[in-house]
């Protein structure tokens, strides 16, 4: 049986970087999952649910692209002087799960952004009602003047 050529060669080093990645992508998923602890909504489980799902996807769509371009290191480009059928269907399948990975890391993005907007808004009205409350507590203690106009939730 021949060597293996370069091609080979650095398709095996590429799924073996892609197993590595995914490995330590799921270990770190893992420890954050184990050490998340007790969360403070139904909201907030749900989210960290649905991401939990989306990021072991990742790493189990990057576990089979590894294994894809492994087997794709094994499959000759040419069989008896024309183009081989096999080699063009293993590439297009390590295409579409890196579209599908692009995809995942999208939906990820977006979904932690809303989440992050949902909380900083969260944050910013506990402040105002901490704050109204304040000027509430002082305009007492003063006699009753009027408090100033403080911006409503929807400013």
């Amino acid at each position: 049986m021949p060597g293996a050529t370069d091609f080979q060669e650095a398709c095996r080093a590429l799924a073996l970087g892609v197993t590595m990645i995914a490995a330590f992508l799921g270990l770190r998923q893992w420890y954050e999952r184990k050490g998340r602890g007790e969360l403070a909504s139904l909201e907030e489980a749900g989210f960290f649910r649905r991401q939990d799902v989306r990021r072991w996807l990742g790493v189990g769509v990057m576990l089979a692209l590894a294994v894809e371009v492994y087997i794709g290191s094994w499959v000759e480009p040419r069989v008896g002087g024309r183009g081989n059928p096999r080699f063009v269907v293993v590439w297009l399948v390590v295409l579409s799960l890196i579209i599908v990975m692009l995809g995942l890391a999208l939906a990820d993005w977006l979904a932690t952004r809303a989440y992050a907007a949902r909380q900083r808004k969260a944050i910013f009205r506990e402040q105002l009602d901490e704050l109204r409350q304040e000027i509430q507590r002082r305009v007492a203690e003063r006699g009753g003047e009027s408090p100033p106009e403080l911006p409503s939730e929807d400013d």
